[in-house]
């Protein structure tokens, strides 16, 4: 099997040869169906996940010949070969299954991880549920007599594919807490679609590694080699904005004067004379992941930072062309002036590793979205406050990080460990006391108390 990149209607888009070398029009009907709705990294995933499931199902098919010569691909064995994906793609050649056993005997199964798996079957079952709407449409026409009627399978592959099961009492509870509709419908949602091909994406503890440690970001940022790479990881860390969000940033979106700096939507503006002037392919690598809010809260000292790097990079090394105005742009000889965030993920990805090995962080931060989550992790954890406290409480952070649900935003922002442990150790040894255990009284007594205190002081600042 080859995957091949290709272009439609100024789209990036992709093609899977089979082993006569000619494109299969099934993969490329999947292909093609994600144009409209989905962009270009969702696009790039799902062709890629998807040949892996070609590439098994065909190796199957060449196993099960060599085994059995003349032996037919049932129903229901195809329904067993899409069932053992799972355990090929996470155990291989150690798998209980048999299927996924014999497979990857031929062809060695990469091992991914479970929670991997999970992610590269959502565009399998996108592939069955639209290879079941085909399969409607071509009934309907063989009915109307304008196809063959032998051509069409007249039953699905999968029964269950678009059936519908009871919503349990828990997925009941958690749809009316997560859902507005769902709160509001009355008796609330009675049923959901049947899961095809169901997988387990297990609950990973938080992996520290993934936010980069504060205190080293200010010696990362003065480690870049260029004016410009200062001010981008300035932003990004200033911001705790994602990486393309920062790529893409326009000089309509920054205020110097007041040094403030807006996110926008590249669909919102979509006819903006700087996205024009980019050719449709280009337009199409445009990415948005649907931040909620355009306001940025820029933490020092990163954002003078950010700002001083930025005045170097303009006065040394931007090239004025007034052929678009995005910010940051190609240094490269030959490519000068052209917007940087049409470079290669991976070179950006190597400059960036190779400061962190400057400052002694090599393997330790993976990229960029890392100072994502020492934003969010700051914001939670020590962001100093009017009442003297520390840190935001979870709906601001997610305010800011430009969350729609707080649980997208606990992924980022979490509770520092260290403070955790300090705050545990300082509450055993007020109860304890150094003698007899407090009663439970006396601690509601002592938090009252205490909350009186804190309201004390607001009036108090207050009326100062």
């Amino acid at each position: 099997m080859t995957l091949l990149k290709a272009t439609k209607d100024g789209k990036a888009t992709w093609r899977l040869l089979g082993p006569n070398g000619l494109p299969l029009d099934s993969f490329t009907a999947f292909a093609d169906s994600l144009l409209r709705k989905h962009g270009f990294n969702t696009r790039n995933s799902y062709c890629r996940h998807l040949a892996i499931f070609y590439d098994y199902l065909f190796e199957y098919e060449a196993v099960l010949k060599a085994a059995s010569p003349g032996e037919p691909l049932t129903r229901a064995r195809l329904k067993s070969v899409l069932e053992a994906f799972d355990e090929y793609l996470v155990h291989g050649e150690d798998s209980g299954n048999e299927i996924a056993k014999l497979v990857s005997q031929s062809r060695p199964s990469t091992r991914y991880a479970a929670a991997t798996s999970a992610l590269m079957h959502a565009p399998l079952r996108k592939f069955l549920s639209l290879s079941e709407h085909i399969r409607q449409e071509l009934q309907e026409l063989s009915q109307l007599g304008m196809c063959t009627e032998g051509d069409v399978d007249t039953e699905p592959l999968l029964h269950d594919l678009h059936s519908k099961v009871p919503v349990t009492p828990s997925q009941h509870r958690a749809m009316t807490a997560n859902s507005m509709i769902s709160g509001v419908i009355s008796g609330g949602p009675k049923f959901l679609k049947s899961t095809v091909l169901p997988t387990t994406s297990p609950q990973v503890s938080y992996d520290d590694s993934r936010a980069f440690p504060f205190d080293e970001i200010e010696s990362f940022i003065k480690a870049q080699t260029t004016f410009r790479d200062k001010a981008l990881y300035a932003f990004l860390a200033a911001s705790g904005c994602r990486n393309h969000e920062g790529l893409q940033l326009l000089f309509d979106d920054l205020d110097i004067s007041a040094g403030t700096v807006a996110l926008r939507d590249p669909a919102l503006r979509a006819n903006h004379p700087s996205y024009l002037y980019l050719s449709p392919e280009e337009r199409d690598l445009l990415a948005w992941k649907g931040r909620t809010t355009e306001s940025t809260l820029l933490l020092e000292p990163f954002a003078s930072m950010f700002f001083e790097s930025l005045e170097h990079y303009m006065a040394k090394e931007y090239v004025p062309h007034g052929l678009h105005r995005f910010v940051f742009q190609y240094l490269k000889k030959g490519k000068e002036g052209r917007p940087y965030f049409l470079s290669s993920h991976n070179t950006r990805l190597e400059a960036f590793k190779r400061a962190a090995a400057v400052v002694g962080l090599e393997g330790v931060v993976s990229g960029p979205h890392s100072l994502r989550h020492a934003y969010g992790t700051y914001l939670l954890n020590y962001f100093p406050r009017l009442s003297g406290d520390y840190g935001l409480p979870i709906a601001f952070v997610q305010q800011l990080m430009g969350h729609a649900e707080e649980k997208s935003t606990l992924r980022y922002a979490r509770y520092d460990k260290d403070l955790m442990q300090l705050e545990l150790r300082h509450a055993n040894a007020m109860v304890y006391n150094g003698a007899e255990p407090k009663s439970i009284d006396q601690l509601k007594l002592e938090a009252l108390n205490a909350q009186v205190r804190k309201l004390q002081q607001q009036i108090g600042l207050t009326h100062a």
